[in-house]
């Protein structure tokens, strides 16, 4: 491969490389969430019947690593990744290959995790009822239904993912950048609230003056809401990337 080609192509490479190595180094906190959300009913069901989703615990945990995850990752590399010859419009799409591979990753396994737990609640005679509460009347009765509730996550992760890297670099760019999570964090919520056919998870007070006048909109509306807040995620984080300048670390 010539140089140039190389050149050409480093950003792709690196979005890859980088989804790659974190599907490795986090491979045994996901089986670990994995095995503890089957193990628990199981131990749990010696002293009262099960009726809530355990997986809907951890598929909603993992929201927040994403952001967390895909904000650490910019905040420490992108100096780093300047430094070592990137320019910040390569950084910006290395970052962003990353970020989608990363949220449909984990978001499928958040898809398949409600499928394989609702054979797992049939086998036993378990309810498989994302909450509870004589307000909720939600119950994954049928494959059916909880692939249509899973569905969302793929995208549900990606709006998260998209929040915590804006928030990463606003932070970098910033002393004060740390503000923008009082626009990051409503808004998140709000829509991911919309996408979910479950009540908000999370500080439902939050979203509530946002999401209550929104509620029966509607899934494919809710769809268009969060691909659009997605792209104005990204395209926000990336005008943070090129407009940034790298900062020497204080002695």
């Amino acid at each position: 491969m010539s140089k140039t080609a190389t050149l050409a192509t480093r950003r792709y490479t690196l979005g890859l490389a980088l989804f790659g190595e974190s599907v490795k180094y986090f491979a045994a906190w996901i089986l670990a969430a994995i095995i503890l959300a089957a193990v628990v009913p199981l131990i749990v069901s010696q002293w009262r019947s099960i009726d809530i989703s355990a997986w809907y615990l951890a598929a909603n945990v993992g929201k927040y690593l994403a952001a967390i995850i895909a904000g650490g990752y910019l905040y420490t590399l992108l100096p780093i990744l300047v430094a070592q010859g990137m320019t910040r419009r390569e950084t910006a799409v290395s970052m962003g290959i990353f970020g989608l591979l990363w949220s449909l990753f984990l978001g499928t396994i958040a898809l398949v995790g409600f499928l394989g737990e609702h054979a797992l609640y049939g086998v036993f005679d378990w309810t498989q009822a994302p909450q509870q509460g004589e307000e909720y009347d939600l119950v994954l009765g049928s494959f059916g239904q909880a692939l249509d509730f899973a569905a969302i996550y793929p995208l549900s992760y990606l709006l998260y993912c998209a929040g915590g890297a804006l928030a990463g670099a606003a932070i970098y760019r910033s002393d004060t950048g740390w503000l923008i999570l009082a626009l990051v964090v409503p808004i998140g919520f709000a829509v991911d609230d919309l996408l979910s056919s479950a009540d908000t998870w999370g500080p439902a007070f939050v979203v509530r003056f946002i999401t209550g006048p929104l509620e029966d909109l509607g899934t494919w509306p809710a769809v268009v809401i969060a691909l659009a807040v997605i792209a104005i995620g990204a395209w926000g984080t990336r005008r943070i990337i090129l407009n940034t300048p790298i900062r020497a670390k204080q002695a």
